[in-house]
């Protein structure tokens, strides 16, 4: 490969992944991770969710039943951890980012010898 194409190629390798980082931070602000907590008052037990909008931790009431909080528990451990594995892989995507933008960078001043 010559030096040039491995050039196009770098350069085509860090766009495709900022859009991808891209993407994912937006999944991620419009998913945020989300709890259900539960209170005692007098007696009683009611459920709340939790979770973060716009910078501002939000609570919604859920009611006092406890059948349906069992099912959205199942469904916010499934979500949270689809979060979780998203967070993950756009870190990962980042570090190999600043890789690729050292090679590159590397590359222009190899090039720019020739």
């Amino acid at each position: 490969m010559s030096i040039e194409s491995n050039i196009n190629y770098l350069d085509y390798e860090i766009k495709s992944n900022r859009q991808r980082i891209k993407l994912m931070e937006n999944y991620l602000e419009e998913n945020p991770s989300e709890s259900i907590y539960k209170r005692k008052v007098k007696q009683r037990i009611y459920y709340y969710k939790k979770y973060r909008k716009h910078g501002k931790s939000v609570s919604e009431y859920l009611g006092p039943g406890k059948s349906d909080i069992d099912k959205l528990l199942k469904e916010l451990k499934a979500k949270n951890l689809k979060r979780f594995k998203i967070k993950e892989n756009c870190q990962k995507l980042k570090k190999i980012n600043t890789a690729l933008e050292k090679q590159l960078e590397i590359a222009r001043k190899a090039y720019a010898n020739d």
